[in-house]
């Protein structure tokens, strides 16, 4: 067993304390999971997906490679533990 100071970063989480508080937060897991999604640069939304999305009935041609969107779909999935609110659109996406 091996001693390595206090706890800043694990399993995705970022904790911070003070003498009173314990703050977690997921916001580096979020930028390096936006980041591999290649869309640093785009506008925020204030909802996670808007109504009437019509996702369900895109006719495009299916992926050559599907690896890279079943990675970011499992890692939305586990983000989607700590962030409730996201779960019906991650749903949609899975």
């Amino acid at each position: 067993m091996k001693d390595l100071g206090s706890l800043k970063y694990f399993l995705g989480l970022e904790v911070t304390r003070n003498t009173d508080d314990i703050f977690l937060s997921q916001q580096k897991y979020c930028l390096d999971l936006v980041a591999e999604a290649g869309l640093l640069g785009c506008k925020t939304a204030p909802t996670p997906l808007e109504q009437h999305h019509g996702l369900g009935r895109n006719n495009a041609p299916f992926l050559t490679d599907p690896s890279c969107y079943r990675r970011l779909v499992g890692r939305l999935v586990y983000l989607a533990v700590t962030r409730p609110d996201l779960s019906y659109a991650i749903h949609i996406f899975s």
